[in-house]
Parts: C-alpha cells; structure tokens; sequence
C-alpha cells in the first residue's frame, strides 16, 4: 500500500506492507474507541486517514503557518472605479544596498588597520593601493615619481613581509575575527 506523507509542503510516497497497515488501522481503532463516547460512531480509517491525521496535517499547518506569506506581496487596496495599478512591486521589497555598501567599507577599513598595523608605512600604503583599490603600477609609479621596477621591488619586499606576518590566509571573513 502506498502512503503519501509531507514534508516542507512536497510529497513523499511510502511503499508500507499491507500487514504492517492492518496493525496500525486496529491500534488506532482500539485508541479511539477507548476514548470515544459514543462507541457505535467510532469506526476503521484508512492509513492514509490516520497519516493525514497525525502527520500531513500538523506538519501543513506549521509549513503554513511560516510561510504563508511569502510569494506575491499584497497589493495596495484600491476601489472597483480605480483603475488598476500598473507598479512592479518593487517598492514593497527592502533595498539592503546601502547596509552591505556599509559593511564592505568596514571590511575594507579593518583590512586596511591590519596591514597599516603590521607593516611600514610606505609597504602599507603600497600594498593598499595595488592590491585593495586596483591601482596599476605603472599609474603608482607615476604618482610617486619612480620607476616601475623599483614599485615591482617594493611590491616584492612588502608582500615578503607580509606573509611573515600572515603566513597562511584564512577562510574566515574579518568581522569573524
């Protein structure tokens, strides 16, 4: 005998031998009839029944009970002479850019500490520019009148210092310590 028992609001599909069914529909008979007031109303479910009951039902209504308002936000209230609205929902969603604008700029400052913390002032400063704000070599060099080469070696020496400092890299975002 099939079952069917839900599970996050799906289906799942049991193949349960008949014996096993026949012992569950004569313990649930027996709890019943012992509880009822009115034996002669009191009469065999099927499994499915019994499944529906104990199981499918709880576990729909706690589904729903979480989820029931997702999907499609509500529509503002309008009158039968309105004509529809032709909006595109989007204001009923939040707009999160300015909180994660403000987490990377506080990932970037604690990044920026570290390195200034560890290093000399122009290393620091170097590998800032470079590797954190993508500013080339050649254009780091012309900014501070000096050859390319001699920002390659500087690169050189502070990401060498660097990983005497940090010697593996962590998987772990700053704010996680």
């Amino acid at each position: 005998m099939k079952i069917r028992i839900l599970y996050d609001n799906k289906p799942t599909y049991l193949e349960v031998p008949d014996e096993d069914c026949t012992v569950m529909i004569d313990a649930d008979y027996e709890d019943r009839l012992s509880s009822a007031e009115d034996k002669e109303t009191v009469t065999r479910r099927s499994v499915q029944e019994i499944i529906d009951e104990r199981f499918n039902k709880p576990e729909y209504n706690n589904w729903h009970k979480f989820d029931r308002h997702r999907g499609m936000p509500k529509k503002p209230f309008r009158k039968d002479d309105e004509a529809e609205d032709e909006i595109d929902h989007m204001d009923y969603f939040p707009d999160n850019s300015d909180e994660e604008a403000r987490e990377k700029q506080a990932e970037y400052e604690y990044i920026c500490e570290i390195i200034r913390k560890n290093l000399k002032e122009k290393q620091a400063e170097l590998l800032i520019a470079i590797v954190m704000d993508g500013i080339s070599v050649t254009e780091y060099a012309r900014r501070e009148g000096v050859t390319v080469g001699a920002i390659s070696h500087r690169m050189e020496t502070a990401m060498k210092n660097f990983k005497k400092v940090f010697p593996k890299s962590s998987t772990f975002p700053s704010s996680q310590g």
